[in-house]
């Protein structure tokens, strides 16, 4: 490697790191800056008694038709009512009548605790309350009218002259889950005159990050028509954040999305979710905004890293009611993890909210084998792991099983780039020979892969097969959430890093396994054959440190994936130098040229006649060319009578 080639990769590693640091820079000051406003808000806010703060919530959240009756629930006190099964514990309450929390009893948490995992925790109001729009929401208290072990009814009237009627149960029956509540919204006209029903929405509730490595991407609202369309918004959608403070959009507090036939839609995090599906599709309109939240216990680092939860809201149908009609909306109700099986078996294709197309700079190019791939490898996940009782087992047999699947293609590519080792003193010589003529010297390099019948492109080959499978081991282990807790060897979690400590003084974690994933990447490479020049093979060394740095807080599993691939390139690439030296043969010549060569020919014939002075288009001379028929100031000698 020269010293140009060091001198741009030490002035881009330099710019990285000023670019993160001015990053981080920016962050805190956008950070005290918000501290600040928040600060001055708060002090300018004149104080207010509960029952002023209560009246004034009312006012403002409450849906229209509701806000500007404060009497007509206001002696019902705020009530919860619980359903619950072996998996769930839907705690319901009567303020604005929806699930006020999902406690999944078989997800704690943290992986010591005992407290499960709550879906809905972080939002201030309960899934399916009644709204207007962002920020404005039913606060009233509804009758319960009755209760069961697996039934809850709610009843309320608006000023307008609607009865409403809520009822939620446990949903049953083919395609159910026990995850899903069933909702029936009734709907009548109880007063004298028509009335309109519109411009209401049904909360979906909030999803939120669990841990400070959840990105921001992983978190968002999504919803899906019936044509097939599926749309997936996260969090950043509504951030606005620019770079450079410059590029990018301003900040919008939420957004609108028209749709033509809504089927289902949402919320996510990084393994849970939320689903609202009616019971037939209809033309609506929904709503999604953000708000910020803070990690249990890791409230100071939350706020530095600026955290946000994800909210939306589903629009109802409008209607023009007549006095004494009634109307009862149904819809079905998912707060739960994100299994593909789990979601693959509800149907509608809500398999779709484990977002496996949805791929970083590769899945414009991959998009369309990852997807099939993830679904493949979870499943087979799940499959192994029944039979071993580990994940992590399970990971390192599913990671032979596709090393032996592609093992041909990774034999013959091993075999290519040994014989165009080969080469590299008759390449060394053209170089030589072709200082200052890169097109000739292309030329010459690639008669010279014709001449031995080598494929400079072999030796990529296995390289681009084991693309897509590990960028969908990395989709679907991003969003698996049947390895969150799972414990391997010294891993507690292999759903996140495998911290082992901090390392003293630098406040960096210790994750040993993308240690080990470095390591077997750096020998993989050492022991494969040397092609290319000296900046080629050096940058491929470089390889194994880049992708180290990357994928260092990747999840353990996916470090787990990588590391054993490579370790079984290692023993295969140990094999095949154990195995005779391929031999470099000319290609014997069949006598009849190819069109590569017949275009090659010709393109090196018009060469040799332009620098000879003539034409590449007919070899003419300058001098005994003529101007064709037709051209101005041609001449025409033949046929011509000789003046007298």
């Amino acid at each position: 490697m020269d010293r140009t080639s060091w001198i741009g990769v030490i002035v881009c590693i330099a710019l990285l790191f000023t670019w993160g640091w001015w990053n981080a820079k920016e962050t805190a000051k956008q950070l005290e800056a918000d501290r600040a406003r928040a600060a001055e808000e708060a002090a300018n806010a004149p104080e207010e008694t509960p029952e002023v703060a209560n009246a004034a919530a009312k006012a403002t959240d409450a849906p229209k038709g509701a806000e500007t009756n404060a009497g007509v629930n206001s002696g019902v006190a705020e009530e919860t009512k619980t359903l619950e099964n072996d998996f769930v514990s839907f705690e319901l309450t009567n303020r604005g009548a929806g699930v006020r929390v999902a406690k999944l009893k078989q997800q704690l948490k943290k992986i010591d605790g005992t407290e499960p995992i709550g879906i809905n925790e972080t939002a201030k109001h309960a899934v399916g309350t009644l709204s207007t729009g962002p920020g404005e929401f039913d606060m009233t208290n509804w009758t319960v009218q009755s209760a069961t072990a697996s039934e809850v009814v709610f009843q309320t009237t608006t000023p307008e002259g609607f009865e409403l009627s809520k009822t939620y149960r446990l949903s049953e029956g083919e395609n159910s889950d026990p995850h899903q509540v069933v909702l029936d919204l009734s709907v009548k006209n109880a007063a004298a005159t028509p009335l309109v029903f519109e411009n209401r929405y049904l909360y979906t509730g909030s999803a939120s990050p669990l841990h400070l490595n959840e990105w921001s991407i992983q978190i968002g609202t999504f919803w899906h028509e019936t044509n097939g369309d599926f749309e997936y918004e996260t969090v950043d959608h509504y951030g606005g954040k620019k770079i450079m403070g410059i590029f990018g959009k301003n900040e919008i507090p939420s957004d609108e999305f028209s749709l033509e036939s809504l089927e289902w839609a949402g919320v996510n995090d990084q393994f849970f979710a939320t689903i609202i599906q009616p019971e037939e599709p209809y033309e609506t309109t929904i709503w999604g905004s953000r708000f910020p939240v803070v990690v249990e216990g890791d409230e100071a680092a939350s706020k530095k890293k600026r955290m946000f939860a994800a909210e939306a809201a589903v629009g109802l149908p409008s209607k023009t009611m007549n006095p004494g009609e009634a109307e009862t909306l149904r819809y079905h109700i998912y707060l739960g993890p994100k299994e593909f099986s789990r979601l693959n078996d509800l149907g509608d294709d809500q398999k779709l909210v484990m977002h496996y197309d949805e791929i970083p700079i590769f899945g414009w190019l991959f998009g369309w084998a990852i997807k099939p791939l993830a679904s493949w490898l979870i499943m087979g996940l799940v499959f192994l792991k029944g039979f071993v009782g580990n994940y992590g087992i399970a990971i390192i047999l599913i990671t032979i099983i596709i090393r032996l699947l592609i093992w041909p293609v990774y034999a013959k590519s091993a075999r290519s780039m040994k014989r165009m080792s080969k080469l590299t003193p008759m390449m060394k010589e053209l170089k030589e020979k072709y200082p200052d003529d890169p097109q000739r010297l292309n030329q010459e390099t690639m008669k010279l892969y014709k001449t031995y019948s080598i494929n400079p492109l072999g030796g990529c080959l296995p390289m681009f097969i084991q693309l897509p499978v590990f960028l969908a081991f990395y989709r679907m282990l991003w969003s698996a959430v049947e390895l969150r807790h799972e414990s391997f060897l010294w891993v507690d979690d292999l759903a996140m890093p495998d911290t082992m400590f901090m390392i003293p003084g630098l406040d960096i974690p210790f994750n040993l396994l993308p240690i080990l994933m470095g390591v077997t990447s750096f020998i993989q490479i050492a022991i494969t054959p040397k092609t290319g020049d000296k900046t080629q093979q050096m940058i491929f060394m470089m390889m194994p440190l880049i992708f180290l740095v990357i994928c260092y807080n990747f999840a353990a599993a996916l470090a787990l994936y990588w590391t054993t691939s490579n370790a079984f390139s290692i023993l295969q690439t140990w094999l095949m130098n154990k195995m005779p030296e391929p031999e470099l043969k000319k290609r014997k010549a069949s006598g009849k040229k190819s069109f590569m060569e017949r275009m090659q020919e010709q393109a090196d014939a018009a060469q040799k006649a332009k620098a000879a002075g003539g034409t590449a288009s007919g070899g003419m001379s300058a001098k005994d060319r003529t101007r064709m028929p037709g051209e101005k100031g041609a001449r025409h000698t033949k046929g011509k009578k000789k003046r007298r």
